[in-house]
């Protein structure tokens, strides 16, 4: 369990900003070189205003997600569970997030496409402004069922909400980050976030170890009687642990994979954490990866 997470140099961001700032420019001047002859002065001109207001509403969309994601939602402290809030916060943040950027999306893609539209029997003006819009308000909410955007936001919350509760920077970087759901609830048929609690899981030598945001527990392995892997939310095969408690019934846990920025990580993470518990129980060597912890970077 040695491998850790490295910050990027500050080098690699600033060459990666400018290179996006480069490709940006670049395709603004192909576009004006482009369209130079194709559209008339008033037309040129409706097109640099949509991609003013499409850039505002990108501007607007990003400077609301950075806040985000720097406040945990706005929390105020990390000395109580936040959580519960944050998860109804998410609802209405992860809809304004998704319009302005389909929106900004959409205007900038109509000031490249308008020519086109036009030519193609599309009225100039709203008519070839709209269906980009339209498109981009489709498109990216598929495009957010396989990238999840708010994976930053999850690893803060549980780092400063554990940081305060004692648990230190060393001791998270044996832990993988996960959530907690009751699959019993029905909260997967609903809006929104399934997850009822967020923290880290240790895999012990003899316990599971739990610290979350609202509920600290360990499992024994003569606890765990049945390791499983149900089908949930898109297609994931999430892991249900059945634990026998002290008065004598089962609990059961559905355990959630946090911080990974795409479901392709994401499976392979609760893949090799459901390979790790079962090892653990059997008492057989495992391996937990760095992918799958997600160290901290307080």
């Amino acid at each position: 369990m040695e491998p850790t997470s490295q910050r990027p140099s500050t080098l690699s961001v600033v060459l990666l900003w400018l290179f996006v700032a480069v490709v940006t420019v670049s395709w603004v001047v192909f576009w004006w070189w482009w369209n130079h002859n194709r559209l008339p002065a008033e037309g040129m001109a409706r097109a640099f205003g949509t991609l003013a207001f499409g850039g505002l509403f990108l501007g607007l969309g990003a400077v609301g997600y950075w806040l985000a994601i720097i406040t945990g939602a706005f929390s105020p402290s990390y000395k109580h569970p936040v959580w519960p809030a944050v998860k109804v916060q998410l609802i209405f943040a992860s809809i304004v997030e998704l319009v302005l950027l389909a929106v900004g999306a959409g205007l900038i893609l109509a000031a490249f496409l308008e020519w086109l539209l036009v030519k193609l029997g599309l009225k100039a003006g709203l008519a070839a402004h709209l269906l980009p819009v339209m498109a981009m308000i489709v498109a990216v909410p598929i495009l957010c069922l396989w990238v999840l955007v708010w994976a930053p936001l999850e690893r803060r919350i549980i780092w400063k909400r554990l940081k305060a509760m004692g648990v230190t920077r060393v001791q998270l970087q044996s832990a993988v980050l996960v959530g907690l759901s009751n699959p019993a609830s029905g909260l997967d048929k609903r809006f929104g976030r399934v997850e009822e609690d967020l923290g880290a899981m240790w895999v012990g030598q003899d316990v599971l170890i739990y610290h979350g945001d609202g509920e600290q527990f360990g499992i024994g392995r003569e606890q765990l009687a049945q390791l499983e892997r149900r089908m949930g939310q898109r297609g994931m095969a999430h892991i249900l642990l059945h634990i026998n408690l002290s008065d004598g019934s089962v609990r059961e846990i559905r355990l959630h994979m946090e911080g990974h920025w795409t479901m392709g990580a994401r499976r392979r993470a609760m893949d090799t954490l459901a390979d790790a518990i079962a090892r653990w129980h059997a008492k057989t060597p495992y391996l937990i990866t760095a992918e799958t912890r997600r160290n901290p970077r307080f």
